[in-house]
């Protein structure tokens, strides 16, 4: 049976398979294990359950990764170990910053299943099966802040341990389990960079462990210390990407000359051609160095499209390139300017300590007391762009700096500038966070084998973050809006050049200190009047956590031959809540961007919950084994909103039922049932905006109502977003069912096969700005949340609310495999040294379905691996994705290979392309190609240990390297859709990889 540890493949002495085959075998929490490797029948906590048990199967799929594959393949990070598991999505990394200035620039975040919203976590992370401080004001867990040098190893359970382990565990959790009881001292320092020379990494760790008191105490320090350099503008440092493909708009484009083009308008050059084209070099609209009068009113047309010289003291003809938005933003194709990749970051700059320490004393034979402290730091950065004047900033016509041959041409006009700022200024995006954890908890003995334990955590996470260089809208108009004095005061120029609404008789108090800005040309402006209209923002984070928790765990009776019945049950009470700051910044609605408004609040979660486990037979004959496993939780959530002084509280009840059965020997049945919950979290809740720019980039909308053929139009309106404290709680039903296949006539090898369900309704998620007014025009829905101007008949919409809502549901569904073998090669031959090892995991997600309401069609997003869904609410994934590791393990040598695989998917699920049945171009959903290519990815990495003294294996000096990316794959084209500054890379770094080849080499020492 299965179950029967005894049955396990053996290990045989002096050609032991090294610990990483043993880590290789098993898919699911694995038994305790020795310093040697060796399975203890000590009973372990698993994760998904809170019942103690010696088993290493339990009946919700997990998958188990080692320390010892994360030292096999040189990894230093835990981020790097969350992408060895296909569950996972890397939405947030150092990998995807390039422009954008988050709040979150350089973290790392588990995301399983790419179900986390963009505001909150559907992933439960834990450390040593506890919650730890979130990190986020979203509530999840940064990653770099776990020592990664002292995992012992990393648990993923995907869905249903809501029961288990209470709220955010939608998706899964994933439990990061820390080696407390090391003994000795191990050091490890290491480099790594890629092969262009770039993405240099730096990384040292210590760790030393002990026991004292005649074995009664055990005490465990360690501190880690990386340091990446990051990786520059995207464009300029890697051919791929300054070949700029992206998605260009073939619609109400500006055709020079006049008149406007798309593939709705016969006769137009657009005409023909699909409404959305996927191509190369890519260009912001009128976004050049230099600056350009752009092709729209008020500009005399004969003074459009011309462009500044270096010296600012001429124009010549601009081409404005191909597909320009007639509001003049978003990308266009070719023409002059600067690639729309040229400031996106491909690695963000980070640099992190970690230090954290474990204690534990008997106090008595029956109580031990433990400790845990962390305290880590985090600094990231990321250059973002620019921003420039807007289509409707305008440069005055009696401007001075203005050239003579321009002039002439404008003929009385005044004009829309488009320029590229960034090479004038660096805008720099730093975030810096600050995180200590304490926790001190007691456990011990009741009666019979039955235990308890109890502790209490505090966290407090403080993040500052700031951004240089941000452009504040009504000092740029009037640093722009110059002036001759004399001639604007008497008619007779006298040269003093000056800001003309310093000349009012009653001025603007912004105006106060304003100095006359000249944009034309290359470096022209004055610096001052530049820090005049380009200040800093910076935004504040604080956030304090209490948790008291107290379970107890053992056997009720003994049950009925099959094996004892046993319980845990316990309480869970977490108080949190915090502050969103922003300073006291003159002026900070009238920034071009910012962080939100201030905010606050707190959220106090109280719970219960119970656990059973009913072996019902065993050796019978209907099986080998039959068990069944039920969880129960209560949970009880309340809010307060400190800045309205609102409260709402909600009750949930969370269970599980699970099973497993084994048919026969090495083969095993399990499935399960579960209905978890996730209450809104502090971000979704709490954040305030303001409403975006009316005509802005990001203050537009179509506007269905508009004329047309067919019927769309850009209707400029400011857009509220930000969180709701109108939200309800998410449920999800997840339901589970696979078999496990360990046959007797092939030794060492295990192959799982796991069908996965997981339906959230009431999910919460951000629908843009353009989501709502297509979801009210077409089905009649969120109409409640549009403003449109009295009597305009629906003709101008002037506000839209597009804050956060609940969602009718979202639905996943795939299979998840694995595949694990280990064999010594003596068995293949007498005189063979070593072993090998090999595993292949794998998920085939097949459904991944959003419905705003039942009365609106269903989305399937499943397949597709271009943009986000719904601005980042959740991450869909290529139809396959598969990670492979093959070990040779011999002595002191190990040598690993690894592959990962991402097959082919569909561009945008809500595209037609010629791919697809239905293409034509003359309708709105047509795209010139809807399939983004698959990749893989090579890797190979090798180490050797030096034993020294007379410790055996527990002293030795080990060198390793490794090398990813072996054949330098470029990233397939799957650009994550133009406008609002671009997108930020040609393709898709949440799956592809864009760092291109990278080592790492170094060394460890253990004593």
């Amino acid at each position: 049976m299965i179950h029967n540890t005894r049955r396990m493949p053996c290990v045989h002495s002096g050609t032991a398979i090294s610990a990483l085959a043993l880590g290789l075998i098993y898919s699911t929490p694995a038994l305790a294990q020795d310093e040697a490797g060796a399975v203890s029948s000590e009973p372990i906590l698993v994760t998904g359950t809170r019942i103690k048990r010696d088993g290493f199967n339990e009946p919700t799929p997990a998958t188990v990764i080692g320390s010892e594959l994360m030292e096999n393949l040189a990894q230093v990070n835990v981020s790097e170990v969350m992408r060895l598991i296909p569950q996972q999505s890397n939405f947030q990394s150092d990998a995807v910053s390039g422009i954008t200035a988050g709040a979150n620039v350089g973290a790392s975040y588990a995301n399983l299943r790419g179900l986390n919203p963009f505001n909150g976590t559907r992933t439960l992370t834990l450390v040593n099966s506890r919650r730890f401080i979130p990190t986020s004001d979203g509530g999840a867990i940064d990653l770099n802040v776990i020592p990664s040098a002292m995992i012992q190893r990393v648990e993923t359970v995907t869905g249903g341990a809501s029961a288990a382990y209470g709220s955010d565990a939608i998706a899964g959790v994933v439990n990061i389990l820390l080696d407390t009881q090391f003994q000795g001292i191990k050091a490890q320092a290491d480099y790594g960079q890629t092969f262009r020379g770039d993405g240099e990494s730096y990384h040292f760790s210590l760790m030393g462990g002990t026991s004292f008191a005649d074995g009664r105490g055990h005490v465990v320090v360690g501190g880690e210390y990386q340091k990446n350099e990051g990786i520059g503008d995207c464009a300029k440092v890697r051919n791929w990407c300054a070949e700029s493909w992206d998605i260009f708009t073939n619609a109400n484009n500006v055709v020079p000359g006049g008149g406007t083009s798309g593939y709705n308008i016969p006769g137009s050059p657009g005409y023909g051609l699909p409404h959305y084209v996927i191509g190369p070099d890519s260009k912001q609209a009128n976004n050049d160095p230099r600056g350009v009068v752009r092709d729209r009113s008020p500009a005399d047309p004969a003074a459009r499209n011309k462009r500044f010289n270096d010296d600012g003291t001429g124009v010549v003809d601009y081409d404005p390139g191909r597909f320009l938005n007639s509001f003049q933003f978003g990308s266009r194709q070719g023409g002059d300017g600067a690639s729309t990749y040229d400031d996106s970051d491909i690695q963000t700059p980070l640099e992190r300590y970690v230090g954290y320490l474990y204690g534990e004393y008997e106090l008595s034979d029956a109580i031990t007391v433990q400790t845990e402290l962390t305290y880590a730091e985090r600094f990231a950065s990321n250059t973002s762009y620019v921003v420039g004047p807007r289509s409707t900033f305008f440069v005055n016509n009696d401007n001075p700096y203005i050239p003579d041959d321009l002039r002439a041409l404008l003929a009385g006009t005044d004009f829309s500038l488009g320029k590229d700022l960034d090479y004038e200024l660096t805008s720099v995006n730093e975030a810096e966070a600050k995180v200590f954890r304490g926790l001190i908890g007691l456990s011990g003995e009741l009666w019979g084998d039955w235990t308890w334990d109890a502790y209490y955590q505090y966290g407090s996470n403080k993040r500052h973050q700031e951004r240089t260089n941000n452009r504040v809208n009504s000092a740029f108009q009037f640093a722009l809006q110059a002036v001759d004095e004399g001639a604007y005061l008497t008619g007779t120029p006298n040269g003093n050049i000056v800001c003309r609404e310093t000349l009012q008789a009653n001025p603007n108090p912004i105006s106060e200190g304003c100095l006359p800005m000249n944009l034309f040309g290359i470096g022209n402006a004055d610096p001052a009047a530049l820090a005049y209209v380009y200040r800093d923002v910076q935004e504040d984070f604080e956030y304090q956590q209490h948790v008291l928790s107290g379970a107890i765990q053992g056997t009720l009776f003994e049950g009925w031959g099959a094996g004892p019945i046993s319980a845990a049950a316990g309480v869970d009470y977490r108080s949190e809540g915090g502050d969103v700051t922003h300073g006291d910044i003159p002026f900070y609605n009238d920034f071009a961007f910012t962080f939100g408004l201030d905010y606050s609040g707190d959220i106090t979660v109280l719970e219960g919950f119970g656990e059973l486990n009913v072996p019902v037979f065993t050796d019978f004959a209907l099986g080998d084994l039959f068990e069944l496993n039920g969880a129960v939780r209560y949970t009880r959530n309340h809010a307060v909103n400190n800045d309205t002084d609102e409260e709402k509280t909600s009750e949930a009840v969370s269970w599980k039922v699970s099973g497993i059965y084994d048919i026969t020997e090495g083969v095993r049945v399990r499935a399960s049932r579960s209905r978890d919950i996730r209450a809104a979290g502090f971000r979704e809740l709490f954040l305030r905006n303001v409403p975006t720019e009316e005509g802005s980039t990001s203050g537009i909308v179509e506007n269905p109502w508009l004329p047309g053929t067919p019927p769309i139009g850009d209707d400029p309106t400011p857009i509220l977003n930000g969180g709701s404290f109108a939200l309800k709680p998410e449920k999800a039903d997840t339901t589970t069912a696979g078999v496990v296949f360990q046959p007797s006539f092939l030794p060492g090898l295990r192959l799982s096969a796991d069908w996965y369900q997981i339906k959230i309704s009431d999910a919460v998620t951000t629908l843009g700005g353009n989501r709502i007014v297509e979801f009210c025009h077409d089905y009649d829905l969120f109409c409640d949340r549009i403003t449109f101007a009295a009597g305009s008949d629906m003709m101008d919409i002037t506000f839209v609310d597009a804050r956060q809502v609940n969602l009718a549901k979202l639905e996943v569904r795939g299979i998840d495999f694995e595949v694990a073998y280990s064999m010594e090669l003596d068995e293949i031959s007498q005189g063979w040294d070593g072993a090998i090892a090999a595993r292949l995991l794998a998920n085939h997600q097949y459904d991944f379905i959003s419905q705003a309401d039942p009365t609106v069609p269903e989305l399937d997003y499943a397949g597709q691996s271009g943009p986000v869904g719904d601005g980042g609410d959740f991450n869909p994934s290529p139809p396959w994705i598969w990670n492979a590791f093959v070990t040779y393990d011999n002595g002191g040598f190990n040598v690993t290979g690894s592959w990962r695989r991402y097959s082919e998917g569909i561009y945008n699920i809500q595209r037609i392309g010629p791919e697809d049945e239905g293409y034509d171009p003359g309708i709105m959903n047509s795209i010139s190609t809807n399939r983004v290519k698959g990749a893989s990815y090579f890797g190979l990495a090798m180490s050797y240990k030096l034993p020294f003294g007379s410790g055996g294996d527990s002293q030795y000096v080990e060198l390793f390297g490794s090398i990813d990316n072996i054949f330098d794959t470029k990233p397939p084209i799957a650009p994550g859709g133009g406008g609002g500054g671009g997108s930020n890379y040609p393709t898709n770094p949440v799956y592809f990889d864009t760092f291109g080849s990278k080592f790492r080499a170094g060394i460890r020492v253990r004593y």
